[in-house]
């Protein structure tokens, strides 16, 4: 696996002029979704390890797999994300069938090590404080499942800066699908042109947006 721990994202300075509501990614906006998933995906091969003996190399080779046929499965669903299906194939093409309770204990210890790891960043702190200040609400627009969604808000301690979040399992669809953004615009009650999308993702977070006509920064990595 890739050690990502040395990589940055750098969360911008925002020009708020003009600005009555911000519409803002979650993973690798506000903070490192890399390092989290690489130290949950290793702590879930442990725990398979012990019941199933899978060295690691034949483990990740195997979520990769699981992983793509979920995602082409689902496309375009919050549920194409789920880690609980990308176990549970990923058992069923190691052992031959469905470990139901394998299945469910390495979903819980992968988002119970992701969360362990979770750090918000210093600068999007400030960024979040500045919009309160300014009475400026907020909408997280991001794929993934509502619940776990919500579970990371919680545990980076940002919900009371968040007034709304809309997920790709509460739309129906990924970003950059223009209803995904147009349900965060009804939510917020502002105007496409008053708003801004910040986002490190090019083609579903910028180019998402400005399909609005929504103004959109990109968070950069280095």
């Amino acid at each position: 696996m890739t050690d990502r721990n040395n990589v940055e994202i750098e969360f911008p300075e925002v020009d708020l002029t003009g600005i009555q509501g911000v519409l803002l990614d979650l993973d690798d906006t506000l903070y490192s979704y890399d390092r989290c998933h690489d130290y949950a995906l290793l702590k879930a091969h442990v725990h398979i390890n012990g019941h199933l003996n899978l060295d690691c190399d034949e483990f990740l080779k195997e979520y990769s797999k699981a992983r793509a046929r979920v995602n082409t499965e689902l496309k375009g669903q919050g549920s194409s994300h789920s880690r609980l299906l990308y176990f549970q194939k990923l058992l069923e093409s190691v052992a031959g069938k469905t470990n139901f309770s394998l299945s469910i204990s390495s979903e819980e210890v992968y988002w119970r090590s992701f969360f362990e790891k979770m750090e918000l960043l210093t600068d999007a702190r400030y960024f979040l404080e500045k919009c309160k200040n300014k009475h400026i609400p907020i909408c997280i627009v991001t794929d993934l499942t509502a619940k776990i969604q919500m579970e990371k808000i919680v545990k980076l301690g940002i919900a009371d800066y968040i007034d709304f979040l809309v997920s790709s399992e509460e739309a129906g669809v990924e970003k950059p699908h223009p209803y995904i953004f147009k349900l965060a615009v009804e939510k917020l009650g502002i105007d496409n042109d008053k708003l801004i999308m910040i986002g490190d993702n090019i083609n579903r977070d910028v180019l998402g947006a400005r399909l609005l006509n929504i103004k959109s920064i990109h968070i950069s990595k280095k």
